[in-house]
């Protein structure tokens, strides 16, 4: 069975029960002074928490200039939303949102809530405003490609760009993922709606995020089979990949990808993609200009680079090329986001890059939450903070624990949340949709009823 759920700290979900556990390596040195949290109430009146730098004060502890102070490097005052030294960034994927009920995957062992995840971006927005982000990143995947047999792909994707644009976020980056080219061409991206451009046009990119930090997009379907055709260069070359890998799927007939393939090669199928020589000899010369600025790099990707952070089936096609490149910079490379695999991951690889796959919204039970705020240091140490089961532990099948809390420094060493449970307005929310009532619903009559489950329901009811 599947064990309790670790929900939100800053909106509709409620707050999460405990936080991870994260230890740095003996050989790294004294660990890094993490922030810790305040909580207040939000302006539609949940609790959210507000981000502290430094340990608590506590009675007894060094004052004001004191040795151990100076040591600690303590903050004194809050890491509020645009302090120096601090970069905040708001982090979902694969939202996949589509106004049909609710289905599976195509194995019948994912349920999917399509209605339900455009409420969780909703929830996003409401916490990256309550306790403002500098930057939102949208990790692909933002409609799902039933819309494009409904004909309402611009529906869909216009109600989730308009929820997306409620946010105070100056900058919001979209990632391209194969649910974009399941609704919209390739040649058509740069007026669907989507971000996903730099300046020049180019779809992979850098962006200096703000103090030291600097995020570098993926192009992670450059080359695919899906959103070009026949002549296109990306759409050839794929067609050659898979013809040298995985040849039946170029046949229409055969509907199992990957009966008698080795599993080493589950990757080639048409849902994931690859990126050109082109564009990884470009992440080179990016990384390298990065380490020059003495900058710290996070890579964004929709689709995962490192197989213990997914599952075979869902890798970049040329995920060692790139990985070489990222482990010869990996002194200046920090962490690796991705999407795509619903059920989410985090690994460390040897070169000590720490790998989050995000868990989809998609997919996450109703009165939950699944997305993250990303916080970035001037000490070179970042914070994946979790709202729900936004990251669970590689190879559950969104089944396992929970991660809170991930730091994101060389030897830091990050734990799952052991026993974590439902509390607070989501066990609420869940209680009263449990009588047979909408989200909408439940939380209409729990804001009149001032938080009551009974007296919720006993509106619902007369």
């Amino acid at each position: 069975p599947s064990p309790p759920l670790a929900l939100s700290e800053c909106g509709a979900a409620g707050p999460t029960l405990a936080r991870a556990r994260a230890r740095p390596s003996s050989s790294t040195g004294p660990a890094p002074v993490l922030p810790h949290r305040r909580r207040r109430r939000r302006s539609d009146g949940a609790m959210c928490w507000r981000v502290q730098a430094g340990s608590p004060r506590r009675k007894g502890d060094a004052g004001e200039g004191s040795g151990a102070a100076k040591q600690a490097g303590a903050a004194k005052a809050p890491a509020a939303p645009g302090a120096a030294g601090v970069v905040r960034v708001g982090l979902i994927a694969d939202i996949q949102y589509a106004d049909c009920e609710d289905g599976t995957d195509f194995e019948g062992t994912e349920q999917r809530h399509f209605r339900n995840s455009i409420e969780i971006a909703r929830s996003a927005v409401r916490c990256w405003n309550a306790d403002p982000v500098e930057v939102v990143i949208q990790l692909g995947d933002i409609i799902d490609g039933c819309n494009a047999r409904l004909n309402a792909s611009g529906d869909a994707m216009a109600k989730v760009l308009n929820t997306l644009d409620q946010c105070t976020a100056s900058r919001r980056f979209d990632l391209i993922g194969n649910h974009e080219l399941y609704n919209v061409r390739r040649e058509n991206l740069a007026s669907s709606g989507l971000r996903c451009f730099d300046d020049s046009g180019k779809t992979y990119y850098s962006a200096h995020l703000g103090g030291m930090w600097e995020a570098i997009f993926l192009d992670a379907y450059e080359h695919a089979l899906i959103g070009m055709g026949d002549g296109e260069e990306g759409y050839m070359k794929a067609r050659d990949i898979m013809q040298q890998n995985n040849p039946r799927v170029l046949d229409p007939s055969n509907k199992n990808w990957f009966d008698g393939l080795p599993e080493d090669l589950h990757r080639f199928v048409p849902y994931n993609g690859g990126a050109s020589p082109e564009q990884v000899s470009w992440l080179e010369g990016a990384l390298a200009a990065a380490a020059v600025a003495g900058r710290k790099v996070l890579v964004f990707s929709h689709v995962p680079l490192y197989e213990p952070a997914t599952k075979k089936k869902t890798l970049i096609w040329n995920f060692q090329e790139i990985m070489r490149v990222l482990h010869s910079h990996k002194d200046t490379v920090v962490a690796v986001f991705a999407g795509h695999d619903h059920n989410g991951g985090y690994a460390v690889d040897d070169a000590g890059l720490h790998h989050v796959t995000m868990n989809s919204p998609l997919t996450a039970p109703v009165g939950s939450d699944c997305f993250a705020v990303l916080e970035c240091h001037d000490s070179g140490m970042a914070r994946f903070i979790a709202h729900g089961r936004a990251c669970v532990e590689s190879g559950t099948n969104a089944n396992g624990r929970a991660y809170a809390e991930i730091v994101l420094a060389k030897g830091a060493q990050n734990l799952p949340v052991e026993g974590t449970a439902i509390i607070g307005e989501a066990e609420k929310l869940s209680s009263v949709v449990a009588m047979g009532f909408t989200p909408e619903q439940a939380r209409g009559a729990l804001d009149m009823a001032n938080g009551s489950v009974d007296g919720a329901i006993q509106l619902l009811v007369e």
